[in-house]
């Protein structure tokens, strides 16, 4: 229940930066197609990992056990926060990469993404490459890539 409260809380305030930057659908589809197909397989398969591991319930386990129940919720939203964090800040800059600048869209973009990772349930079904294929499609396989470009290294 709480992580289901706490998705619905992040996917309210994604949408809320949506709008207080006019984020369009354009700009959202440009955003998503421009990620590199390594890096949804990768989500795709982290996805997959997080649900079936439950790491949230660990963390709980582990750190509320013999403690306060809220020092087991406390270190467990820790953590993951600092794993959106962390989607965030790569994926972020993966799709400044493929566009040129970071935006708002980017922002959003990698918001969403990073909460498909940590919102439950989510790990049964590729919907975030469905979501990479339509937008690849819609933008006429313009940002297409395979795998990211890393700088400095000339890949």
């Amino acid at each position: 229940m709480l992580k289901t409260a706490l998705a619905s809380g992040l996917l309210g305030f994604l949408l809320y930066y949506a709008a207080e930057h006019s984020i369009t659908i354009a700009q959202t589809t440009n955003a998503l197609a421009s990620i590199p197909l390594a890096f949804v397989l990768l989500i795709e398969i982290f996805d997959k990992v997080a649900d079936k591991n439950d790491y949230y319930n660990a963390l709980y386990k582990q750190f509320g056990a013999g403690k306060s129940r809220a020092s087991g919720v406390l270190i467990s939203l820790l953590f993951a926060g600092l794993g959106m964090f962390v989607i965030i800040w790569a994926l972020t800059g993966t799709i400044s990469f493929s566009l040129g600048a970071i935006g708002p869209a980017n922002i959003f973009v990698a918001g969403l993404i990073s909460l498909y990772i940590f919102a439950p349930e989510t790990g049964d079904d590729e919907l975030l490459l469905w979501a990479w294929l339509g937008a690849t499609i819609a933008t006429k396989g313009a940002y297409i890539t395979l795998i990211p470009m890393l700088q400095g290294l000339g890949l």
